[in-house]
């Protein structure tokens, strides 16, 4: 039986752009998502258009703040992921399958999901000597419904661009490149 949740969706064509771009490097395939949170769920039937409403008015009072990375593991999988911060965030966060109590309260959007320990450990280190730091108001509150396989836009890898965020000193424009040298260079050495 299909399953529903609410991600917090980034829209953002940079940010979307950016994230495409580092998965596809750190994970050397193109992405299958846009960058999400899932904040609400599992329901075992759809979420009311309503419900999803007042969520999407609550957190439309704040930008979503992309900044700080860390790491995971889980059976032998490690995934490499860049925090998302919301002051109203955790107003809306309801995931059963996950209490807060038990596993903490991390939202984040995964960059890197693998059994590969070392590249996971240089992407990390990567980013975070980059101090990754974005902000966008360019967010939506939407349902998923498990079952369904195309809910997210995907980004052209041609297309990839962010001159936006190079432009405000937020990333060097030679930020992918710098990032695809570091993780192939362990990969050469191996």
């Amino acid at each position: 039986m299909a399953k529903s949740f609410v991600f917090l969706e980034i829209v953002d064509p940079e940010i979307v752009a950016l994230v495409h771009g580092i998965r596809s490097i750190a994970n050397s395939a193109p992405s299958r998502s846009g960058p999400h949170v899932t904040i609400r769920g599992p329901y075992s039937k759809p979420v009311p258009p309503g419900q999803l409403t007042r969520y999407k008015r609550l957190l439309d009072s704040s930008p979503v703040v992309l900044e700080g990375v860390g790491v995971f593991t889980a059976s032998d999988r490690f995934a490499v992921y860049v925090k998302v911060q919301h002051d109203k965030l955790r107003q809306v966060w309801w995931k059963p399958d996950y209490p807060i109590k038990k596993f903490g309260f991390n939202p984040h959007v995964t960059l890197y999901e693998g059994d590969d320990r070392e590249r996971a450990m240089l992407l990390c280190k990567f980013l975070t000597n980059e101090k990754l730091k974005v902000l966008t108001w360019d967010f939506v509150v939407r349902p998923y419904v498990s079952d369904h396989k195309d809910l997210f836009q995907r980004a052209n890898p041609l297309d990839i661009s962010f001159f936006g965020l190079i432009n405000k000193g937020q990333i060097r424009a030679d930020f992918l490149a710098r990032l695809e040298r570091t993780l192939n260079k362990s990969l050469r050495a191996a």
